[in-house]
């Protein structure tokens, strides 16, 4: 675990080489702080929640009540989703860009490092028995979990997705356990449906791994200092065979 958790550390290092696009352009990180940190200690009650889309934008409300971009995180991160009277707290409000376009949409509150945010709630999942997995290899979609309810859906490897590990179930008569996941769809909280077990993992380190290979492929001008502690990292992970073939490719 003393591994997986420098590695997310340097894949937070990493973050400050790469460039996104307007809303991180936005002076989000300087607005009302003292606020944010005075709600956290009001708020004891969380859930689980799992990231389905990868550079999901975390927002700090402002002194006119707006979401102005604060921090992201990747797919496949766990955070904490803030529960209130037994339901998740959510809100419509406006998101306000650098560029001075405003836009409503609903916003569910999080927690993510220890601090509050918000976001939307079409990137993450609200179900407290999600994890976070990844596809091993690529796998059919199944409307049930019941062979004879394929979908024309692929999900390709090394796809991270949300797993509902207690929906196992084994389909009988052909022998198959099937488990459900979430992925991001464009529909709030992403689509659910199923796949063979076998072909998921939900191994921390697997997950890690994948994030850090991410960012690094998207980082043309990574710096090499930066990339051989990436991959000094990477090599000490307790990755599954998959993912270690993934990582010897690189």
């Amino acid at each position: 675990m003393k591994k997986i958790t420098i590695s997310i550390f340097i894949l937070c290092a990493l973050s400050l080489f790469i460039s996104c696009g307007d809303e991180k352009k936005s002076p989000a990180k300087k607005t009302n702080e003292t606020n944010s940190t005075k709600a956290k200690e009001n708020k004891v009650e969380t859930i689980t929640s799992v990231v389905l889309y990868d550079g999901t934008p975390f927002y700090s409300e402002n002194t006119d009540g707006k979401m102005v971009y604060a921090d992201e995180a990747p797919l496949g991160e766990t955070i904490r989703i803030y529960v209130k009277n037994n339901s998740i707290e959510q809100k419509e409000a406006i998101r306000l860009l650098s560029s001075g376009k405003e836009e409503t949409f609903n916003f569910v509150h999080v927690a993510y490092f220890d601090k509050d945010y918000w976001t939307r709630d079409i990137f993450i999942t609200n179900d407290a028995a999600l994890t976070a997995g990844c596809i091993t290899a690529q796998a059919l979609t199944y409307s049930s979990p019941d062979g004879s309810s394929a979908t024309s859906k692929k999900i390709e490897a090394g796809t991270l997705v949300a797993v509902n590990e207690s929906s196992k179930t084994r389909d009988t008569d052909l022998d198959i356990e099937f488990v459900e996941i979430t992925y991001y769809s464009g529909a709030a909280f992403g689509k659910r449906i199923y796949v063979k077990s076998d072909l998921v993992s939900t191994n921390s380190a697997d997950i890690v791994a994948l994030q850090t290979i991410a960012k690094m492929k998207s980082n043309e001008n990574l710096n090499p200092d930066v990339k051989t502690q990436l991959m000094d990292s990477l090599n000490s992970l307790p990755v599954s065979s998959y993912v270690a073939d993934i990582i010897s490719d690189l």
